[in-house]
């Protein structure tokens, strides 16, 4: 029977892998667990002078926060809003790393694919404001693309007002997004890639399979289980925006809220601090169900699951 470790002494054989680790184990008991506590005041009439303790609990037996969310005609769109923002993301950005990962790895020239992959890359250390920045710039009245507009239908062409016309807002949501993530969220997949069997493909050859073919059943059955597993991840984010990408595209006559953004306004800057954590709450028991629901279907399914 072989005997157990002591965990002492495991511990003290590696001290400073400990010690290294310690910091982040502290940052995030502070900034992860501890706020947890914080979400008592959904169930609160919180009040800043009071405080916390002395706020009295809210009617309805500490529920009257979050059932008037459901009376909130705001707060509802913003979820509806974050709801369509985040799947219409998920059917753009999720499959777009995984075709540009699959015409990476096709790529025979050394150099080239080195270059391409480089340059796919490059956007995601751009922080969210520089994008939209340059969505801004591009974009403008007298930016490059009204300039190309105007320049291929005739001078007689109005400008577009893009920046300022809701029915333009969630297509540069959506294309912004892309174009910063579908690089760096290719490296996950063109690492899978690198993972399969090279006698699976000399099999498919010999087999007299196309390129095509060797795509279908052998390229993309390696990588199903990173596809599963991510795809698990990004469900369980529906109820997630990115604040800083849609919050820096609002202006006044932009009315395209989230979440995130109603948070802010209606829960920081309007001082409305339980029905803010009371919608934080909410989303985040909606994204746990979400996940849990998403994993249990790809475990029978698939029989891929996290947990």
């Amino acid at each position: 029977m072989q005997k157990k470790k002591n965990p002492f002494i495991e511990v003290r054989k590696y001290w400073m892998v400990y010690l290294m680790i310690l910091p982040a184990f502290v940052l995030t008991l502070i900034f992860q667990y501890i706020p947890i506590g914080g979400l008592a005041t959904a169930f609160k009439d919180f009040n800043v002078f009071r405080g916390f303790w002395a706020s009295p609990w809210a009617g309805q037996f500490g529920f009257a926060n979050i059932l008037s969310i459901l009376s909130n005609k705001p707060l509802l769109e913003s979820i509806s809003n974050t709801v369509l923002l985040s799947v219409l993301n998920i059917a753009i950005s999720f499959p777009a790393p995984i075709i540009l990962a699959l015409m990476i790895n096709e790529l025979r020239a050394g150099p080239f694919k080195k270059s391409v992959q480089t340059i796919s890359y490059l956007p995601h250390f751009l922080s969210w404001i520089t994008v939209i920045g340059l969505i801004k710039v591009l974009f403008s009245l007298y930016g490059p693309v009204n300039d190309i507009a105007v320049a291929l239908a005739g001078e007689g062409r109005e400008r577009t007002l893009f920046l300022t016309n809701q029915g333009f807002h969630l297509p540069m949501l959506l294309l912004g997004n892309l174009w910063k993530t579908v690089g760096f969220n290719s490296i996950i997949f063109i690492s899978a890639l690198s993972g399969i069997d090279p006698q699976l493909y000399e099999a498919a050859k010999i087999d007299g399979a196309s390129r095509w073919r060797q795509t279908l059943h052998v390229t993309i059955p390696g990588i199903s289980i990173t596809i599963v597993l991510l795809l698990i991840l990004n469900i369980g984010t529906i109820m997630n925006s990115n604040f800083e990408f849609v919050f820096g595209m609002q202006n006044p006559f932009i009315t395209f809220e989230t979440v995130d953004t109603i948070i802010y306004k209606y829960g920081l800057m309007g001082r409305n601090y339980s029905v803010g954590t009371a919608l934080g709450l909410v989303r985040g028991l909606i994204a746990l169900l979400l996940t849990l629901g998403a994993n249990w279907m790809s475990k029978k399914i698939n029989q891929i699951s996290l947990i």
